[in-house]
């Protein structure tokens, strides 16, 4: 074969393989597509827009239901949608975040999400148990490919839980550079400030997560705690009252309206 030719059969090969990882992308897998369905739903639920998470699960319902990753997203809305007294809506998505968190295809994902249902019941060893379950796992995932932007962002999350601040917060922008809700990912570096009582930077977190998102409704919460720690109890008012409007089933809601109670409003 002429220099010729083996330039143009190699060619011709690069040519092969660059087209198949443009298909690679313009086509992703069954299980990204579904895992891009969820993060959209699950996006909606941490801003506690459960009306709007429903709709589109529904509108999915049919291509993604079957998944582990629409069956967590699910099972998450259930529990946010059974806060207003619906106990047995809640224990049904309970009982399937705990069963979805030994999924390997989204445990860190459920593992997460159970941790914080557990922690608002005040099982706090269990709900450590489970943060840390959703960290080791989603540090593995991040491990075997660091471009795994939800892999990251739960990596994050977890880490944020374990007061693991400077590697949650490395995460996290890891997470937001890869495409990740912007808005999830400044409300975790918030709280990681918030925990951490670093109440200005936790503040200014929330301002540029609010940027992203205004009707973001726990941001609002947690802003509100950084201005009470700031001395500026006036806008903690009026955050806590933008909350408990957002979001008046929310864990946190009944807290914000005795507050705001005492202070006349």
């Amino acid at each position: 074969m002429s220099r010729i030719s083996i330039l143009v059969a190699s060619f011709a090969v690069a040519l092969t393989a660059l087209a198949g990882n443009v298909c690679a992308q313009q086509n992703p897998s069954s299980n990204q597509q579904a895992q891009a369905v969820a993060n959209r739903a699950i996006a909606d639920l941490a801003a506690w827009k459960n009306q709007s998470a429903r709709n589109y699960l529904q509108s999915q319902k049919g291509k993604f239901g079957s998944t582990p990753q629409f069956q967590t997203a699910w099972a998450l809305l259930e529990t946010q949608e059974g806060a207003d007294s619906k106990k047995a809506m809640v224990d049904s998505g309970v009982t399937e975040l705990s069963k979805m968190s030994k999924n390997k295809s989204v445990d860190f994902v459920a593992a997460y999400y159970y941790g914080e249902i557990l922690y608002s019941q005040n099982k706090r060893n269990e709900a450590n148990a489970a943060w840390q379950a959703a960290a080791k796992s989603a540090g593995a995932a991040v491990k075997a490919e660091p471009t795994d932007a939800t892999a990251q962002f739960y990596l994050g999350a977890a880490l944020v839980r374990a007061k693991r601040f400077d590697e949650a917060r490395t995460a996290l922008r890891l997470a937001v550079r890869g495409g990740f809700d912007e808005a999830m990912v400044n409300h975790q570096i918030g709280l990681s400030y918030l925990f951490a009582e670093k109440w200005k930077e936790a503040k200014d977190a929330f301002d540029l997560g609010l940027s992203v998102d205004p009707r973001y409704a726990p941001m609002y919460f947690y802003r509100g705690m950084a201005w009470d720690k700031l001395g500026r109890k006036d806008n903690m008012l009026i955050d806590l009252d933008k909350y408990v409007k957002l979001a008046p089933n929310a864990p946190d809601a009944g807290f914000a309206k005795s507050v705001l109670k005492s202070a006349g409003r």
